[in-house]
């Protein structure tokens, strides 16, 4: 005892064994608390129409579609493209009152307009797009792509063609190869062109050209005139017939491509693609979605009352509905009129929108 000294020593002693209990109680109990993990608190919306739209778009790309009619497949169409395209793409849809109306009906197309995924715009009156005259016209005119920038890739579709969710491509992938053009191809052999229904444009490159060039009237379907002048300008990169083959089917047939394009609202199909009813199975259990633009396929043993054989031709004899072959249209009793078009070697060069 003699060692702690004074009493007034040993008070002392005692205070500072306490401090430094307090101390160490500190550093263990409550400073560890530091080292655990941090709890997170996660609010869940009762409405998607609550969630904060965090996701910001690449205005270089645009995907746009034009209809003024109001179609039955328009709304799941427009929105199966907003699914499919890469989520950056912004969208714009240009359409009539109806058509606007039409859509506008859909939850989900109201969302996609509340967080800026989708601007909707109406017609202007003095723009029609009645006939191919008309859209020719429009896709043709310097004003027309300088409205859309600052985009400077257009994807442009139409309700007659559509984009397989089960593609292993995307359509980046056609942007980071910076093509001035690609469409569905017109032919393997072709050293550019491509459908403009189903296409990507780049911006740039069209404005320019159309600030020297003017179409006159009816000189020429739209993607054709654009394309025969943009391979000849300085400066672009136009995908060839074979390399748009995997882009999109019009013409040349292709096992599983990023899209399809039609023509006529789906009622015009080319014969060397969809002649045959194992290349239709096998088109069709790859892209099912084609199925909403093709309302003459359906899948009964003979489909569009006997006109959908193997072969387009002859007469069924159960229907004694006359199927010609090339060129003509088919007529099927209380049905629909489906065109059969030629084959590329007969249509060489031919434009379906």
């Amino acid at each position: 005892m003699m060692l702690l000294g004074p009493p007034r020593f040993r008070s002392l002693f005692a205070i500072f064994v306490y401090v430094a209990i307090g101390i160490l109680f500190t550093i263990i109990f409550i400073s560890t608390e530091n080292f655990l993990p941090i709890k997170i608190r996660v609010d869940m919306p009762g409405s998607l129409e609550h969630v904060p739209y965090s996701d910001t778009y690449n205005r270089t790309k645009l995907a746009l579609l034009i209809e003024s009619r109001p179609l039955p497949h328009l709304t799941p169409l427009l929105l199966h493209f907003l699914a499919v395209v890469p989520p950056e793409w912004p969208f714009l849809f240009m359409g009539s009152n109806e058509s606007i109306e039409r859509i506008n009906r859909s939850a989900s197309i109201r969302h996609h307009t509340a967080t800026g995924k989708l601007e909707i715009r109406v017609l202007p009156r003095n723009l029609t797009m009645i006939n191919q005259e008309d859209v020719s016209r429009v896709y043709t005119n310097e004003w027309f792509y300088r409205a859309l920038l600052p985009a400077e890739w257009l994807f442009n579709f139409q309700t007659d063609s559509m984009i397989c969710a089960n593609s292993g491509q995307s359509l980046n992938d056609w942007v980071d190869q910076e093509y001035t053009w690609v469409g569905a191809s017109w032919g393997k052999e072709k050293q550019y062109g491509g459908n403009g229904g189903f296409s990507l444009r780049r911006i740039s490159h069209v404005i320019r050209l159309l600030e020297t060039q003017l179409r006159w009237y009816r000189e020429g379907y739209e993607d054709q005139w654009l394309t025969e002048r943009l391979a000849h300008m300085p400066g672009t990169k136009m995908a060839t017939g074979e390399e748009e083959m995997a882009f999109s089917v019009e013409l040349v047939p292709y096992p599983k491509p990023l899209g399809y394009h039609t023509g006529w609202s789906g009622k015009l199909l080319m014969q060397s693609v969809w002649s045959w009813r194992k290349d239709r199975d096998q088109i069709f259990d790859y892209c099912p979605e084609l199925k909403m633009l093709l309302p003459m396929l359906p899948e009964a043993d003979h489909e569009a009352r006997g006109c959908w054989k193997d072969w387009i031709k002859g007469e069924d004899p159960s229907t004694k509905t006359v199927c010609t072959r090339i060129g003509q249209h088919i007529t099927v009793p209380a049905g629909p009129t489906v065109t059969v078009a030629p084959t590329p070697t007969e249509a060489q060069g031919a434009q379906i929108t």
